[in-house]
């Protein structure tokens, strides 16, 4: 299967740019030098100090996890509902039909990882209680570290408007020392503030917005992962194509959202019982 092309998020492109442009324009709109908000001291102790403090709160994998989450900002790469369930029920039917010898290579082009796992666990042929636990498992470590990148700019937005205060005290004092040159205080002065400017400005533009964008994609492949959870359960318990396809796409907008009614649980919600119409094993027997 090949791999679809990241989705472009036009409101978070057009939010980041937008955000500094109204803090410039408010700036020019004002009388003042937009190049007055450009102060490189300000900006090394803001910015260089929340990243040794982000450096020093997290693991490089989580530091690493943040890197690679900023692309989430403008682009999407998780499946659609749908698509992601037409994907599975497809599998099953190859899995019926074929065996499971036959989805090695679907296993090895799947472009979502968590299906691409559960694939390889039914080729394997392990018992259900085993594929159950080891996809259960994947999916409580997918589901931390995808929120991973969110909790180190929640931190950063924490530490910036701090760092913002302190460069300011910093320019103060920097100040106080020109007292013997009165036509200096003020440009001192106004200096000083630019570093409260980019700290709120950061923690507010930035940090924040990227730390809630990240939840917000945790959270649909959170679902997506249930999803999947459940369909490679049922596969492996050999449900058919119809009832499958049936049970995925409860509660799902027509459009293919999110389920309407979103479960709170972590736990993958388990495949149904046998419908009445599917003999139960050792009925034949019996009759």
């Amino acid at each position: 299967m090949q791999e679809k092309p990241s989705r472009l998020d036009i409101a978070s492109a057009i939010g980041i740019l937008a955000g500094p442009a109204c803090i410039l324009l408010g700036q020019w709109l004002e009388g003042g030098s937009v190049t007055s908000l450009l102060q490189a001291s300000a900006a090394l102790i803001v910015i260089g100090a929340t990243v040794a403090s982000c450096m020093l709160s997290f693991t490089p994998r989580s530091l690493r996890a943040a890197v690679r989450d900023v692309r989430k900002i403008i682009s999407e790469d998780a499946p659609l509902p749908f698509d992601l369930i037409d994907r599975i029920v497809n599998y099953a039917g190859i899995l019926r039909r074929e065996g499971p010898v036959r989805l090695q290579s679907h296993a090895n082009s799947e472009s979502y990882g968590m299906l691409a796992t559960g694939l390889k666990l039914l080729v394997s042929s392990l018992p259900v209680e085993t594929v159950s636990a080891i996809m259960e498992r994947s999916y409580h470590e997918r589901v931390e570290h995808n929120n991973a990148g969110a909790e180190v700019f929640e931190a950063a937005a924490g530490y910036l408007p701090t760092f913002g205060i302190l460069g300011a005290v910093i320019g103060l004092i920097h100040t106080m020392q020109m007292l013997n040159d009165p036509s200096k205080i003020g440009g001192g002065i106004a200096t000083a503030f630019v570093a409260t400017v980019y700290g709120v400005g950061l923690a507010n533009l930035v940090a924040f917005p990227i730390a809630r964008k990240i939840r917000s994609r945790a959270r649909t492949e959170k679902q997506l992962d249930k999803m999947v959870v459940t369909g490679v359960r049922a596969m492996r318990e050999g449900m058919g194509a119809v009832a499958l396809r049936q049970l995925l796409t409860e509660g799902l907008h027509p459009e293919g959202g999110a389920p309407k009614h979103e479960v709170h649980s972590d736990q993958p919600r388990p495949a149904p019982a046998p419908s009445a119409d599917q003999p139960k094993p050792g009925a034949r027997a019996a009759a």
